[in-house]
């Protein structure tokens, strides 16, 4: 089942993660580089606008994956939806282990003694690097796995709205570890709450919930849950921010979130087919893919990009990042020996 809305939609998000791992007028090697207040608002807005795309990533996984737990045999079909994630999660992390950040540096010092430095970044995590693997964006990976495990668990003993409540209280606890640890706990946990469950069950367990009640939103009502969402997620952003100092790059989600993405999720319902048959919709079969990949590119923009502050080429860096990132799929996707690196089954 392709509904053209949602397949465009998957690919706005992919571009909008983009968007947020390649930082426009920020810089996260040199934060000097933009440092005034004015660029500090406007980076962190264009940041947190982008904060749709996971949740919507993960209210399609269990609204796409319904129909097939309720059909029977809920935990084989999760395994058979989480298994090639999973190989996707260990090989991509083994890529971004071997892969040297600096090619040139690892040609000047050898390529052991480059990789050292990298090691740290990547692996010296203890407490986090079990639940995200070898570069911080795969955690999407584990957290979807594990998130469709509880979801079939619970459809599995016949409780499939155990999974919403589980979720809900996954998801407090991750804005109490979190965002709003500083004010409510005096400093966040050890342990990141975006990974894990904590944030991707809640979403999941959503869209499995919309599919079975068949849900059919009206554009109206879609925009009303968007809106309303996307001010109280804004409202959240600004008190934390003004009374305890929190960036606003620092939130990852919060309470506004939830009907912020359930809204366009559902405005995307109530108008199925936008962009069939266009460009985006085409590429909608890539954005696990692009998701997977792009990091590296990510990196390499930022290290051997302009090391000065240009307002031309922070305008530029998006859509770089995203043809770069289509090329080098095509590139993976026409030679053998690396077009399973793309692929989900």
């Amino acid at each position: 089942m392709r509904i053209s809305s949602i397949e465009c939609g998957r690919v706005i998000a992919i571009l909008a993660v983009m968007t947020i791992h390649v930082s426009p007028f920020a810089h996260p090697f040199d934060p000097t580089l933009w440092s005034s207040e004015s660029y500090l608002w406007l980076s962190g807005i264009i940041n947190q606008l982008c904060r749709f795309a996971v949740p919507l990533f993960f209210l399609c996984a269990g609204y796409f994956l319904q129909p097939k737990l309720s059909a029977g045999a809920p935990m084989s079909v999760a395994w058979r939806y989480c298994l090639p994630l999973l190989q996707l999660w260990l090989v991509w992390s083994l890529v971004y282990l071997l892969v040297p950040f600096n090619p040139l540096s690892a040609i000047e010092q050898g390529y052991l003694n480059s990789l050292n430095a990298q090691w740290q970044f990547q692996l010296g995590d203890t407490v986090n690097r079990w639940l995200v693997g070898g570069m911080i964006h795969l955690w999407f990976l584990p957290a979807l796995i594990l998130a469709v495990t509880l979801l079939a668990f619970c459809q599995w003993l016949g409780k499939p709205g155990l999974a919403l409540m589980l979720g809900a209280g996954l998801y407090l606890l991750a804005l109490l570890g979190g965002s709003y640890a500083k004010p409510l706990l005096g400093e966040e946990w050890v342990l990141l709450t975006r990974n894990g469950p904590f944030f991707s069950l809640l979403f999941v367990a959503l869209g499995a919930r919309l599919r079975q009640q068949q849900w059919q939103p009206s554009a109206r009502s879609g925009w009303w849950l968007l809106l309303g969402g996307l001010a109280l997620y804004g409202l959240e952003a600004c008190v934390l921010r003004a009374f305890s100092g929190i960036p606003l790059t620092r939130h990852d989600f919060l309470l506004g979130s939830v009907p912020w993405a359930v809204g366009l999720f559902g405005l995307l319902l109530a108008h199925p087919d936008w962009g069939k048959g266009s460009w985006l919709a085409r590429q909608s079969p890539k954005v696990l893919g692009l998701y997977c990949l792009h990091m590296m590119l990510v990196v390499w923009i930022f290290t051997f990009g302009p090391q000065n502050a240009s307002i031309l080429w922070e305008l530029v860096k998006v859509p770089l990042l995203l043809v770069i990132s289509l090329l080098v799929y095509r590139l993976l996707a026409t030679l053998p020996a690396t077009r399973w690196l793309l692929r989900t089954q």
